[in-house]
């Protein structure tokens, strides 16, 4: 009967959703509710990259708390290619911010701006939340507008 049972089981696990974290450095320790919740809901937004976490810390900012870190979202196209990006999520919000640090180009077409506004904002976010050290934003948004002064116009 047991050997049935765990037949069964068996057989039904791969068709079961995985949303395991991996926390590489163990600072996940005494993690909250929210904190927990917090990385389930992360690894399940990205299932297909294996995301490992990192450098997790919490604290709180009028009466709320907050959750600080870093995903590492491994590259399927390029396996072994995997960097850390910085998260956050507040209390009580339903989407944790991640902030992909990509280097912005030179030159940027006119369709792809908007993209990296936005991009800017969610870092915005982060460092209010305390998730990346304070000027993170400032030096971004300088750079994004020394690059528009000079972007090209789609043809």
């Amino acid at each position: 009967m047991k050997r049935a049972l765990f037949l069964c089981l068996s057989l039904l696990a791969p068709a079961l959703p995985a949303c395991a974290q991996t926390v590489v450095d163990g600072s996940d320790k005494a993690a909250s509710p929210f904190v927990k919740n917090t990385l389930k809901s992360l690894a399940a937004k990205f299932p297909e990259t294996h995301p490992r976490f990192r450098k997790i810390s919490t604290h709180k900012t009028n009466d709320k708390q907050i959750i600080c870190g870093e995903i590492s979202l491994e590259d399927s196209k390029n396996p072994g290619n995997t960097s850390f990006m910085p998260f956050g999520a507040t209390e009580g919000e339903e989407n944790p911010l991640v902030f992909e640090d990509r280097t912005i180009p030179s030159a940027l077409d006119f369709r792809e701006v908007n993209s990296w506004i936005n991009r800017g904002a969610d870092l915005e976010d982060l460092e209010e939340m305390g998730c990346v050290p304070e000027g993170s934003y400032r030096k971004y948004s300088d750079h994004l507008n020394t690059v528009l002064q000079h972007r090209k116009t789609s043809s």
